[in-house]
């Protein structure tokens, strides 16, 4: 078994503010790396609001000068009050502690998810770990020697046959690992040596780094931390490093001139933040590791389809592929956060046009039943204009069935067994929907079931639309 201790890691030098730990706003008082970005009066309303109850305010000295120039990166890190006007939602968005066989490790697909650290250099409000950072529902951290021995305990069962899935099918071995939190790249380099190298040697071969340092942080991609990942890749040469990385909108990353433009360079490509595309030229240049990127859709911060266009040629451009856009999770205060399921969909959507086919993304939803990719829209069928030869029940049922118009989900990853990954969803459309939650009384088809048992809304359709009929007999 390998000895992490055993390498010597050389230190990064953190320099931003409040890495590890948050002052709270206090009355009449603004902390000295929030002056010119927060007022008296708005802390004020912020202290009588209690919105610093819901999720402590923190930003980094980057982001903050990004953000001073920028409304999209000031709306995704400034407390607001509205945080607070409705806490609706869910503590323990997905009910992921059902997945959680040790304690800060989850354990929902065929990979597994480590809570390695409490916070970022920054803070998202729509975070949707707004629980891992409240306490709420007593989420930690995990111990990198106890994953790794869960790993090797499971694996060993897997390739044995004895762990099975729901329908009884085989289970696979785990070979992926997502180190998450919080920010794993605010650890040490030291810590994330020993997280990394445990877990390789306990038989993971796709290391995650899920981070959003690039955009709060990118000095932290220094030399010691570059000099870790060799060694990590010297010990581990056919483990895959995977940087999930986090940016949300183009001014994260894109120079502007004086004029609040970016600044174009040659052939319709941007100029980049200098510290940022550095950072990315030096994580590109190691074939041992890749970047994925991906963000929620976040109102007034980035549902704009040209600005999310150009942030997928931008990153395309420099070897970060475009993963997943998501719809913003139903955690509490997600109002002031969400922009409704088919208005998110339409701005993916619009966004793809134009894109090449490695350029392109998909929109899902991370929901309790699995990954759900949003596929598809159809408007609301015009009755009239399908003939007046139609019988008054054929009638009725297209109006049930397509009176509204549907949306279509595809179930793309799921913690309940083979069968359903690949299912559909079907539902009649709900313009008014901020998660899956506002489908389910109109689900016509729901792929989440087993057999039969998918139809069961059909089966509603039909009833209703044939009351009459069933009266009449």
């Amino acid at each position: 078994m390998f000895d992490p201790s055993s390498v010597e890691i050389l230190e990064t030098k953190f320099e931003r503010a409040n890495v590890n730990g948050l002052k709270p706003f206090q009355s009449g008082k603004i902390p000295e790396q929030y002056k010119g970005f927060y007022t008296e009066e708005e802390i004020a309303t912020l202290l009588e609001g209690k919105v610093e109850e819901r999720m402590k305010a923190k930003i980094s000295d980057h982001y903050r000068q990004l953000a001073m120039t920028s409304e999209p990166l000031k709306n995704l890190v400034k407390a607001r009050p509205e945080e607070t006007f409705d806490l609706a939602g869910e503590a323990d968005p997905s009910n992921q502690l059902n997945y959680s066989p040790v304690p800060g490790l989850l354990h929902k697909y065929e990979l597994v998810l480590l809570y390695s650290s409490m916070t970022c250099s920054a803070h998202c409000r729509y975070c949707y770990r707004l629980d891992l950072f409240s306490g709420k529902t007593g989420k930690g951290l995990v111990k990198a020697h106890d994953a790794a021995e869960y790993i090797r305990n499971y694996n060993e069962k897997a390739r044995a046959g004895e762990i099975v899935d729901n329908q009884g099918k085989q289970r696979f071995p785990i070979r992926e690992a997502l180190l998450s939190g919080g920010d794993p790249m605010v650890l040490s380099n030291r810590k994330l040596f020993d997280y990394m190298s445990l877990l390789a040697d306990s038989g993971v071969r796709i290391i995650r780094i899920g981070t959003k340092e690039l955009a709060f942080y990118p000095d932290r991609f220094d030399d010691n931390f570059f000099d870790m990942l060799d060694k990590f890749n010297e010990k581990f040469p056919r483990t895959h490093v995977a940087m999930m990385v986090h940016f949300t909108h183009p001014d994260e990353f894109l120079q502007k001139d004086e004029n609040g433009e970016y600044i174009e360079e040659h052939n319709g490509r941007f100029q980049w933040i200098e510290q940022t595309g550095e950072a990315v030229r030096r994580l590109s240049g190691r074939d041992f590791v890749s970047m994925e990127n991906q963000t929620p859709i976040i109102h007034q911060v980035n549902d704009d389809a040209d600005a999310l266009r150009l942030m997928q040629k931008e990153l395309r451009s420099r070897k970060i592929r475009n993963h997943y856009y998501f719809q913003c999770r139903e955690i509490e205060g997600h109002r002031a956060f969400a922009v409704p399921v088919e208005e998110s969909w339409q701005i993916h959507n619009d966004s793809q046009k134009g894109l090449s086919g490695i350029e392109k993304s998909r929109f899902a939803m991370s929901t309790e039943w699995g990954k759900m990719e949003v596929i598809s829209m159809i408007d609301a069928a015009d009755i009239g204009a399908l003939g007046k030869d139609l019988s008054p029940d054929a009638r009725k049922l297209a109006e049930e069935l397509f009176g509204e118009g549907l949306i279509f989900f595809k179930i793309m990853r799921s913690p309940h067994g083979a069968s359903t990954q690949g299912q559909l969803v079907i539902a009649k459309r709900n313009p008014n929907a901020l998660w899956i939650s506002g489908y389910e009384d109109r689900i016509i088809y729901d792929g989440r079931e087993e057999g039969q048992a998918r139809y069961k809304g059909l089966g509603g359709v039909f009833a209703k639309a044939f009351a009459d009929s069933l009266e009449a007999a």
